[in-house]
């Protein structure tokens, strides 16, 4: 089972913990591990769950362009998403990467992998990184 290792509230922690595979400045990958409970009635991951994942991929891309992610955090102001196929539970992995942005806002595009062809989708938005409280 994947601990959470993000900051995230604790009733999100606890229904999608999240490991963070690699951060280096611009470039974040997460994991995290989709099951039944996850599930639309159609028998594949809701897309609302997708969309939660994919938008700690955008705002953890997005901090990390700042000082490599350290005390800093983002936050999602937009965010499109395109779902591409259907996902299955399982290990699915999140790769975001800054395209642009200033100082304080990112443009940030992350896809969604499960293991099969291709992704299962895709998301672009604008990040804003705050420094957090010491």
């Amino acid at each position: 089972m994947i601990r959470n290792e993000i900051r995230a509230t604790p009733i999100f922690a606890d229904h999608m913990p999240i490991r963070v595979v690699e951060k280096r400045s611009g470039f974040y990958v997460l994991e995290t591990e989709f099951t039944d409970y996850h599930l639309n009635a159609a028998g594949a991951v809701h897309g609302g769950v997708l969309s939660a994942f994919l938008d700690c991929g955008l705002a953890g891309g997005g901090a990390s362009a700042v000082n490599n992610g350290e005390g800093r955090y983002g936050v999602t102001m937009t965010m499109t998403v395109n779902f591409i196929r259907g996902a299955a539970p399982g290990l699915m992995r999140c790769e975001a990467e800054v395209t642009g942005g200033g100082r304080a806002t990112k443009f940030v595009e992350a896809k969604l992998y499960d293991g099969g062809e291709g992704p299962v989708a895709s998301a672009s938005g604008a990040v804003r990184v705050i420094e957090l409280a010491s």
